[in-house]
């Protein structure tokens, strides 16, 4: 069971971290905007971060609630995005209430392993109209060869995009690094395939892609 004020706390000491030009989950951000009609009355997403996702998501949709737990992430959101069609909120999406077929589109990044994985899935299933999407970028827990092989193959481009757009070798400084890591420790991930018979199951017309930064990107269309 996940400890969501573990949880709070580690992001809200993340959100003091000045955000690098490239990294590991917004680099696909533009990619998931392609997945996204252009008339969308309501967008979710969970897991808002500083905002930079929930920025381009309000051109895709005439409001758009963004959601975080961490409180210091959602200051700074506001103060960057604040006078865009977004509503942010710190709260924890558990608690939060949506009407059947109210969604156009609900978006995850880096946030689902947070979650009770079929909770998101019948949440979707409930709350998206037909049409809708649930877009979900995430990590997986690395446990067959081809997970070993595919984390091997991303490290060269990983220090070549580093290099290129932040001009360092390694992303973050070594505060940073470290306040990633002890974060971390208490992450859990399931395994591709774990996720994969867990959304067959619900979502059976669901498409699951292993992507090259340590990610899968999953797409369901109600």
């Amino acid at each position: 069971m996940e400890n969501y004020e573990i949880v709070k706390k580690d992001f809200n000491e993340i959100s003091d971290i000045v955000e690098e030009r490239w990294n590991n989950n917004n680099c696909y951000f533009k990619n998931l905007m392609k997945y996204l009609g252009e008339d969308n009355e309501l967008i979710l997403e969970i897991g808002c971060g500083k905002g930079e996702l929930s920025n381009l998501l309000s051109k895709k949709s005439e409001h758009v609630i963004a959601v975080d737990l961490a409180d210091k992430m959602v200051e700074k959101a506001i103060s960057h995005y604040g006078y865009k069609n977004i509503d942010f909120i710190s709260r924890n999406i558990l608690d939060m209430d949506f009407g059947e077929n109210s969604l156009d589109a609900i978006v995850t990044t880096a946030t689902a392993h947070h979650l009770p994985y079929e909770w998101l899935l019948l949440f979707a299933l409930r709350t998206l109209k037909p049409g809708g999407k649930l877009i979900v970028l995430d990590l997986y827990k690395v446990k067959t060869f081809n997970d070993m092989f595919f984390n091997l193959l991303a490290v060269i481009p990983n220090i070549f995009m580093n290099i290129v757009y932040n001009r360092k070798i390694k992303t973050g400084d070594e505060h940073s690094r470290e306040v990633w890591k002890r974060h971390g420790k208490h992450d859990t991930y399931m395994t591709l395939k774990e996720i994969r018979l867990l959304t067959q199951e619900h979502l059976p017309k669901a498409v699951i892609r292993r992507k090259l930064f340590w990610r899968y990107l999953m797409v369901w269309e109600k």
